[in-house]
């Protein structure tokens, strides 16, 4: 029988974990804290009052949001889990009539990134050694 599962709203500190371990495995929990995050809106996917998988939505206009902090636990990666996360997330902003969606993607999740349509728009950057690509949707192109 698979495990149940639900998305839902989480608060940083359920997110941070997570994030750590996939993200900034070398960094203390309080390091992987975000500009913003605090006004952010973190989802989680959670099977059996798990979270292994995580994202933190940031206001930057109204018709524009951020995504960032994207994390699956390793155990999890490649069975869809994290697609079904991202869908989720991408139909309630554009419930909430955001137009377009952006984040910095890992050059290693680009792939990921196009599969949902998401195109590149600026110049690739390097921080803390990992190597980012800005992509972005307009979510008007979004069928619900």
């Amino acid at each position: 029988m698979e495990p149940s599962y639900i998305i839902e709203n989480i608060t940083l500190e359920e997110c941070l974990p997570l994030r750590r371990d996939v993200l900034w495995p070398l960094l203390h929990t309080q390091d992987c804290i975000e500009a913003g995050d605090e006004d952010a809106t973190h989802y989680g996917y959670c099977v059996d009052n798990k979270i292994i998988s995580c994202l933190s939505v940031f206001f930057r206009t109204p018709e524009r949001y951020q995504i960032r902090k994207f994390a699956t636990h390793a155990y999890y990666q490649n069975k869809g889990i994290g697609s079904i996360l991202f869908t989720h997330v991408l139909k309630t902003l554009k419930q909430q009539q955001v137009q377009t969606v952006y984040l910095n993607a890992r050059f290693t999740a680009v792939r990921f990134y196009e599969k949902f349509n998401f195109k590149r728009f600026d110049q690739e950057f390097t921080k803390n050694n990992v190597l980012f690509v800005p992509m972005e949707f307009d979510l008007r192109a979004l069928s619900l």
